[in-house]
């Protein structure tokens, strides 16, 4: 069997190869339904051949609560989605904050635990795509920035496609490791296995979130392997490097739409203040 080749999809960018035109869209005003239908076409276009993610600037949200923020944020994608086929999840319109985020992420291999945060604070999420609730994850993530944190909190990318060339390069032994089942959590209905990286034709798909790989791992009771503990180790490496990953800060309005089998996601550390708290609203689709 052959092993791994690289990938030069569209996909494959780092931070100084993407240009602000690859992935920003004005966002479409409301009206006209046919301003929203090419609206989906360019996004679908940057989602699928493109780099894998789009931004929709300036989202009108001027007099809306925080909730009706995200409903607005589920409706725009609703319609987004809709000319391509595409679905919500309906568990998934949620309004991020402070107090959702995890209290502890790991850092890359070798690093010290970090300190739990204070009230108002969320340390860095590394990137990762997102497990979803059903059985399989969806197929697009999308962000509303309805206020950005006092400090921090900048949106982190990093394309799947660049991730596994790098280590076609540097690790090859550790790639194929990745293109084995992982566990990616257990449980009645609830089992979910399969590769980090996967080949449909020319097309890669990254499946990557180490808390629930381990997570799953731990719940069959026995530990990684140790090749595979490495490989997973790599690509944290790989994932905590700036040339690998994008640092985008978003403003109240941005829409952050993400391919979840494309492109990982996570944020910066931030901080909240009294007056002004990050709030995100989270949607899911196919």
């Amino acid at each position: 069997m052959d092993g791994p080749s690289p990938a030069t999809e569209p996909r494959a960018w780092t931070p100084t190869t993407l240009r602000t035109e690859d992935w920003l869209l004005a966002a479409p005003p409301s009206g006209p339904a046919v301003t929203v239908t090419a609206t989906a076409t360019a996004v679908d276009a940057m989602l699928h051949h493109g780099p894998g993610f789009a931004v929709l600037r300036d989202l009108d949200l001027e007099g809306r609560t925080d909730r009706e923020c995200v409903d607005r944020c589920a409706e725009l994608v609703a319609l987004l989605r809709a000319p391509v086929g595409g679905r919500l999840h309906r568990s998934a319109n949620e309004l991020l904050t402070a107090a959702t985020a995890p209290a502890v992420h790991p850092g890359p291999p070798g690093a010290s635990a970090p300190a739990r945060p204070s009230e108002g604070d969320a340390l860095t999420l590394p990137p990762h795509m997102d497990r979803g609730e059903g059985p399989t994850p969806p197929h697009v993530l999308a962000l509303l920035c309805v206020r950005p944190a006092a400090e921090g909190g900048a949106s982190l990318l990093a394309a799947g496609t660049t991730v596994h060339n790098r280590l076609l390069a540097d690790d090859p032994a550790a790639l194929r490791e990745l293109y084995g089942d992982f566990h990616f959590g257990r449980g009645p209905g609830f089992d979910r296995v399969r590769p980090v990286f996967r080949r449909d034709g020319d097309t890669l798909d990254v499946h990557y979130n180490r808390y629930w790989i381990d997570r799953g791992q731990d719940e069959t009771g026995t530990p990684h392997p140790p090749a595979r503990r490495h490989a997973l180790d790599v690509v944290d490496r790989l994932l905590a490097d700036p040339a690998t990953v994008l640092r985008l800060p978003l403003r109240r309005g941005d829409l952050l739409l993400v391919n979840n089998d494309a492109v990982l996601h996570g944020r910066t550390a931030f901080q909240d203040t009294g007056t002004t708290r990050r709030r995100y609203a989270r949607v899911w689709a196919d």
